[in-house]
C-alpha cells in the first residue's frame, strides 16, 4: 500500500487531497509547511510527495523539492508539484528544482490520480507501466539531436525511436508536427526510459517519454486527439 505525504498551507485542500488519495487505497500524511515536511520524510519512509509551491513560513514546495533531491536517503522520492500559476516559467522553475511533475489548481482528479498511478509504478518497478493508459500508434518525423521519430503518443507523453541514447530523467524538447496536429503547444518531456531496439538492422533506442506540466486544458484535445486514431 503506497504512502503519500501531502504538504500545503491551506488544510482545506490537504482535506480534498485525502478525500481523493484515501479511496484510491493510499496511505495519507499530511504537513502543512515544508520543515514538518522534512521531519516526517527522516522518521518514515513514503513513496512519494505532493507538495504545493507557495507557502508562507518554513520554505515552499521548490525549496523542500531541492532539499529532497540533496539528501541521498529520499532522494529518488517521486514529487509532484502543485500550483495555481499557469506560466510556462513557472513551470521551468519547477523542474529545475527537480520536481517529476506539475499539476496545476484546480486540480483535475483524473489527471492528478494518473499521474500519481505512473509515478508509484515506476517506483515499485523501473518497467513502465502503462496498461491504464490508452495509446495509439502513429508514425511522425521529430528533429532532435539526431535521427528521431515518433511511433506512439499517450496521455502520458510520447514514445520516441532515435539513434541517440539519452539518459533516464533527462528533461528534453523536440520539434515535431504532432504538437499542430494535436493542437497542443511544444511541451517539455522527461525520459522515463531508453531500450536499445532488438531485431533492427540499423539499429537504435526505444525511449519513452512523459509531459511535464500537462494541464487539464492540454490534456483534453490530446485525448480526444488520441481516441480519433485509435483502432478498436
Amino acid at each position: 500500500m503506497a504512502k503519500i505525504l501531502i504538504v500545503d498551507d491551506q488544510k482545506s485542500v490537504l482535506m480534498t487531497l485525502e478525500a481523493l488519495l484515501t479511496p484510491e487505497g493510499y496511505v495519507v500524511v499530511s504537513a502543512t509547511n515544508a520543515i514538518d515536511a522534512l521531519h516526517h520524510l527522516a522518521s518514515e519512509p513514503f513513496d512519494l510527495v505532493i507538495t504545493d509551491a507557495i507557502m508562507p513560513g518554513g520554505g515552499d514546495g521548490y525549496a523542500l523539492t531541492r532539499t529532497i533531491r540533496k539528501q541521498p536517503q529520499i532522494a529518488k522520492i517521486p514529487v509532484i508539484l502543485l500550483t495555481g500559476k499557469r506560466e510556462k516559467s513557472d513551470v521551468e522553475k519547477g523542474i529545475e528544482s527537480g520536481v517529476n511533475d506539475y499539476v496545476i489548481k484546480p486540480i483535475d482528479p483524473e489527471l492528478l490520480l494518473a499521474k500519481i498511478k505512473n509515478l508509484i509504478a515506476k517506483q515499485d518497478d523501473e518497467q513502465e507501466e502503462k496498461k491504464n493508459f490508452i495509446e495509439a500508434p502513429v508514425s511522425f518525423k521529430a528533429e532532435w539531436e539526431t535521427k528521431t521519430e515518433v511511433v506512439s503518443v499517450s496521455e502520458l507523453g510520447l514514445t520516441l525511436h532515435s539513434n541517440t541514447q539519452m539518459p533516464v530523467g533527462k528533461i528534453v524538447r523536440i520539434n515535431s508536427p504532432v504538437f499542430a496536429e494535436i493542437g497542443i503547444d511544444k511541451m517539455p518531456m522527461r525520459v522515463d526510459s531508453c531500450e536499445e531496439l532488438t531485431g533492427s538492422e540499423s539499429g537504435g533506442y526505444k525511449i519513452h517519454t512523459q509531459f511535464v506540466g500537462l494541464t487539464e486544458r492540454e490534456l483534453t484535445p490530446l485525448r480526444l486527439w488520441i481516441r480519433s486514431r485509435k483502432s478498436y
